[in-house]
């Protein structure tokens, strides 16, 4: 039995819940951003170095959710991916949504 598809709009209880989990967490927001806090497991790709290391870093058969602040940058990319054909999502109101906990790394 095969996993559910990615859906490209995630919301945050979607994730707290359980019922959507990505094999990975891309957080698009700068490393300092990043280091005060994040989602449990995320790995931070800036924006910016997305587009150039992501299809590398990204396994084809992987589910992959994005975040950033408010999640426009992250549903635009999300698309980039799809159209290049990774199962890709967003976290729909970026981490402006998320009332659950938060890593943070040193």
């Amino acid at each position: 039995m095969s996993a559910p598809p990615m859906p490209f709009a995630v919301e945050a209880w979607q994730l707290q819940c359980g019922e959507v989990v990505p094999d990975r967490i891309l957080d698009l927001r700068q490393p300092e951003r990043f280091s005060r806090g994040h989602l449990a497991g995320a790995v931070n790709l800036p924006y910016e170095r997305l587009q150039v290391e992501a299809l590398e870093l990204l396994d084809p058969g992987e589910t992959v959710l994005l975040v950033d602040p408010g999640g426009a940058r992250a549903a635009e990319l999300a698309t980039w991916l799809r159209a290049r054909g990774r199962a890709a999502g967003y976290l729909e109101g970026g981490l402006a949504a998320w009332t659950g906990p938060l890593e943070t790394s040193s």
